[in-house]
């Protein structure tokens, strides 16, 4: 646990070592978050609600996404794609630890220093143009934290699984970039899924993507039941087993192509 942990500490301290990068990407998400606040304000216009959503829950929804997706960091396509590239990876798996565990940590640091440079400014700041709605209680905020850990584990086990097919791929090319799109658009991180025509959210359930932005964000704004609160913990924690089980699969598969094209 140690060296997880270790692992994660140096990820942290090197990420908030370019400070360029900290400032431009903060400057993207506030640009970001403004535009769609006054999106939604227009949206809403004569209008009270939208989908039984109040203006005040949208933009609550909005500020709240745009939170998340500075914490919902991953580099592991990036990195697992320069390791293979590189021919590095074979002594990767001769090292003492386990490498699923080792770019989860790093990930982990990585989205530890998004907290201190992108989401706690990008909260001040907002804050000084918009009001930053409060939840309701303490218990529903911490709901909504329990929610946001496993939809970050949600996403980290997608990407992993994308970056895992550099093993016959080399390089992911469009792909990463096809993932991120449909991500962008089904997972409620920009349009909730509520607003969707009802056949398409029928389809969508039976989806991991939803889970990522759309459960702990509907949890915030008190969109969704107690009763639906709890089924939708519960599905997000058995997709996180589904997609860890999968990745499992597939890396040990992905090992043995390393070590058969090795000789």
């Amino acid at each position: 646990m140690g060296a997880y942990l270790y692992l994660a500490k140096m990820k942290l301290m090197a990420f908030l070592t370019y400070r360029f990068e900290v400032i431009t990407s903060l400057g993207t998400n506030l640009i970001i978050l403004m535009a769609s606040v006054f999106l939604w304000k227009t949206a809403y216009s004569g209008t009270d609600a939208i989908s039984g959503v109040t203006e005040s829950q949208m933009l609550t929804y909005t500020i709240i996404s745009v939170l998340l997706s500075s914490f919902f960091s991953s580099n592991i396509e990036h990195s697992l794609q320069e390791r293979i590239a590189q021919g590095n990876i074979a002594l990767d798996f001769l090292k003492p630890i386990n490498l699923i565990f080792a770019y989860l940590s790093e990930d982990i640091g990585i989205s530890m220093s998004s907290v201190v440079s992108k989401l706690i400014p990008v909260l001040i700041i907002s804050a000084l143009f918009v009001q930053v709605p409060l939840p309701g209680s303490w218990l529903s905020f911490l709901v909504f934290l329990i929610s946001s850990m496993l939809s970050y584990l949600i996403l980290w086990l997608i990407n992993a699984l994308i970056a895992v097919l550099c093993f016959w791929t080399v390089q992911l090319g469009e792909l990463k970039t096809v993932k991120d799109g449909i991500i962008l658009l089904i997972s409620g991180k920009i349009i909730p899924i509520w607003m969707f025509p009802k056949w398409m959210q029928k389809v969508l359930s039976f989806m991991p993507f939803q889970y990522v932005y759309q459960t702990p964000l509907s949890i915030y704004i008190n969109r969704i039941t107690r009763q639906e609160i709890a089924f939708s913990l519960f599905i997000q924690a058995i997709w996180v087993l589904f997609l860890s089980l999968a990745l499992i699969m597939l890396w040990n598969k992905a090992r043995k192509h390393v070590f058969i094209q090795g000789g």
